[in-house]
């Protein structure tokens, strides 16, 4: 819905939104968010006619939101949409995207799209990325443990899809009531560097070596998709291995 309504809100000038223009945005929010609707109340057929309405009414409160919120944001404006890399298939994508990864100078190579990409009076660039769920992240974050990536290495990413631009930040946006539409902006300097190439190499020596162990972080394992496989005990047997050999992951765990 963000993609679609940032797309329609470019083409008819809508953008930046501004409380002179704010009323116009709702009006195409609207259009966008019941032909979306329709579209998915068609394939997935939602059980309780109910529950699926609460649910869009909830989606359209919080956009609506997050326009008006964008009325007060003077220093950045809206440029790219879904900026994909190495995703081919994607159907929804900014018209600068590219069909190959994009190699980063920390020895990664990435695939992914960038939610946002905003422009500064200046030129400068910022990579924002959409979260809907609670603010996990705290200001001054930069990877979060290796918990929180997207922000650095979408600014890194911006970086080799924009040569010779300036690159100022990468940013998260949890731009849901439930998320209290908090941002935590992350700019790109050294230390930010410093800790993408950290990443790389903690990442890079475990391929090397084949040691991939099981090592969930306190309570990890309470949201983790792959329970089902690796049973409920992992954070128990953990404890029982070598923590000499973990300890690359465990000092990249403490960077901030």
């Amino acid at each position: 819905m963000q993609f679609q309504l940032l797309g329609r809100l470019r083409d008819a000038g809508l953008l930046p939104v501004t409380p002179r223009n704010l009323e116009r945005a709702r009006a195409v929010l609207d259009g966008v968010l019941d032909e979306v609707a329709r579209r998915y109340e068609d394939e997935l057929a939602p059980a309780i006619s109910r529950v699926w309405e609460d649910g869009i009414a909830s989606i359209r409160a919080d956009l609506r939101e997050m326009l008006r919120r964008g009325t007060e944001e003077t220093t950045w404006v809206p440029a790219h949409f879904e900026l994909s890399f190495g995703l081919v298939e994607r159907r929804d994508r900014d018209p600068k995207s590219v069909d190959d990864p994009v190699p980063l100078d920390c020895g990664i190579k990435l695939r992914g799209s960038i939610d946002l990409v905003e422009r500064r009076a200046d030129g400068a660039l910022r990579a924002t990325d959409y979260k809907t769920g609670k603010a996990r992240a705290t200001d001054g974050t930069i990877i979060g443990g290796g918990e929180t990536l997207q922000p650095v290495f979408y600014a890194l990413t911006l970086e080799k899809l924009f040569p010779g631009e300036r690159v100022d930040s990468g940013r998260l946006y949890y731009s849901t009531s439930n998320g209290d539409f908090k941002e935590v902006v992350i700019p790109l300097d050294d230390e930010a560097r410093r800790a993408a190439s950290d990443v790389a190499k903690t990442i890079g020596q475990a391929l090397e070596e084949g040691f991939l162990p099981a090592a969930p972080v306190a309570r990890g394992c309470e949201w983790c998709d792959y329970r089902p496989v690796c049973g409920p005990y992992e954070e128990q047997r953990v404890k029982k291995k070598r923590q000499d050999r973990l300890a690359p992951l465990l000092q990249l765990r403490k960077r901030v």
